[in-house]
């Protein structure tokens, strides 16, 4: 590729310059790198809103379980079995479930453990995601 030059050839005036196939390819090259370039931020993005999501059902798994270990020990909601509670992350619903099973049993000590499962699919990318967390609870320390 000669970049354009003028210059006498006998007498004429000659222009040389970049042909037609050249600036195509030299184009198509400029919109592949480019394209390229942009699909870095797209991706990006996805990955940030996706971890955004991860964060708010982090915090909503959190938030319902520090809601279930101040209750009393012998609520209904600390009931040994499954149980279920709502949710959103970023306006999408999520399932929440959980489960308590009395682990330990002495005279005067019982200790229930909570299993707590956030699931919610990402718009979007409709990937299902889930956040699971455990706590205890003692007949001692929560009468």
């Amino acid at each position: 590729m000669k970049p354009m030059n003028k210059h006498k050839q006998g007498g004429k005036m000659s222009v040389s310059a970049f042909t037609l196939i050249e600036v195509a390819i030299a184009t198509a090259l400029l919109i592949m790198a480019l394209a390229l370039f942009l699909g870095t931020f797209v991706s990006a993005k996805r990955s940030a809103v996706m971890s955004d999501n991860r964060m708010e059902a982090i915090e909503n798994a959190r938030s319902n379980m520090e809601n279930l270990v101040s209750l009393a020990y012998l609520s209904p909601p600390l009931s040994p079995g499954m149980h279920a509670a709502t949710g959103t992350v970023s306006t999408v619903p999520t399932n929440i479930s959980y489960s308590v099973a009395i682990v330990t049993q002495t005279p005067s000590i019982v200790v229930k453990n909570i299993y707590l499962t956030n699931r919610w699919i990402n718009p979007g990318s409709r990937i299902t995601s889930t956040v699971s967390l455990a706590g205890s609870v003692s007949s001692e320390l929560h009468p």
